[in-house]
């Protein structure tokens, strides 16, 4: 496993299309800080940590899950056209120590590119003047690594279609098409049923249900265990409040106020969501390994 996994590390570090994945990675926060800093609005950490969550759910998440989807479409099946299989599995090396190798140099080279645009996200706030806190600095790096785990389940979805499709170029197309219907096929239709089924819930009725929804009828998708564990990072707290109407008449009624509790609690409180992202990656790459190790390489 080992020497797959320097192969594959060593491969990956020396492509000129990792390396522009890493620096556009890193670049695209930097107009956001920009538009931030030139923001007339007061900034306040909780207020920053929002938007930056908000920017990392959908360009980051949008950039890196094709991506990544794409690394893993083409992970096997292109190694077969090339040839280049063959000659590493020539080596004293198993089919299940080459593909576990293998999938975790790319966790490892997808980890580097996440590192790094952490740093850039530190940066920029430090570029606004937002005092890195160690609670700001914990979500930071917490919303990160929850983004390298949808990563990873994106790239172990490939490696399905790159075992299962034997023409790498089949196997591109399937999985751009499968994010996107993932992106935007697949939140309409959780979004319809919760909004049909609600009745005359509240707005975080419908909110509950949707969540729901999502875990129940698309537990397959990252990105929807993703947003419903980010939906999560405030808390609702009940205020009841009193009226008196001009005849005399009191009224009470229930409102709400929502507090930021940051990216830890959102994980407690959705934790099904989170082992789901962490147990469909191992189902996605479980049946990969279980297809590879069946394969005619020829």
């Amino acid at each position: 496993m080992m020497w797959g996994f320097q192969l594959e590390l060593k491969k990956g570090l020396r492509t000129k299309k990792i390396w522009a994945v890493i620096v556009i990675l890193s670049l695209i926060y930097v107009p956001f800080f920009y538009l931030l800093k030139r923001s007339s609005e007061e900034l306040t950490a909780t207020s920053v940590m929002g938007l930056t969550i908000s920017f990392v759910s959908g360009m980051a998440m949008f950039f890196l899950g094709i991506v990544a989807i794409v690394v893993g479409a083409t992970a096997i099946n292109g190694e077969i056209e090339k040839g280049t299989l063959r000659v590493a599995l020539s080596k004293k090396i198993t089919r299940s120590g080459y593909i576990l190798g293998k999938f975790l140099a790319q966790i490892t080279v997808f980890g580097i590119a996440i590192l790094l645009a952490t740093l850039v996200e530190f940066a920029g706030m430090l570029y606004i003047g937002v005092n890195l806190t160690g609670g700001l600095v914990r979500d930071l790096l917490l919303i990160n690594l929850l983004l390298l785990v949808v990563m990873v389940e994106f790239v172990a979805m490939g490696y399905l279609l790159s075992t299962f499709l034997k023409s790498s170029g089949t196997a591109l197309g399937t999985g751009i098409a499968v994010f996107f219907i993932l992106l935007i096929f697949v939140p309409l239709v959780i979004s319809y049923q919760a909004y049909t089924h609600s009745g005359n819930m509240s707005i975080n009725g419908v909110q509950n249900l949707s969540d729901e929804y999502n875990t129940k009828y698309a537990f397959y998708s990252p990105m929807a265990q993703f947003n419903v564990i980010t939906g999560h990072l405030s808390k609702m707290n009940p205020v009841n409040r009193t009226i008196t109407d001009s005849m005399g008449n009191t009224r009470t009624y229930t409102t709400y106020n929502e507090t930021y509790q940051g990216v830890a609690y959102a994980i407690r409180k959705r934790w099904v969501n989170t082992v789901l992202l962490f147990l469909m990656t191992a189902v996605y790459f479980g049946v990969a390994m279980v297809r590879f190790l069946r394969m005619d390489l020829r």
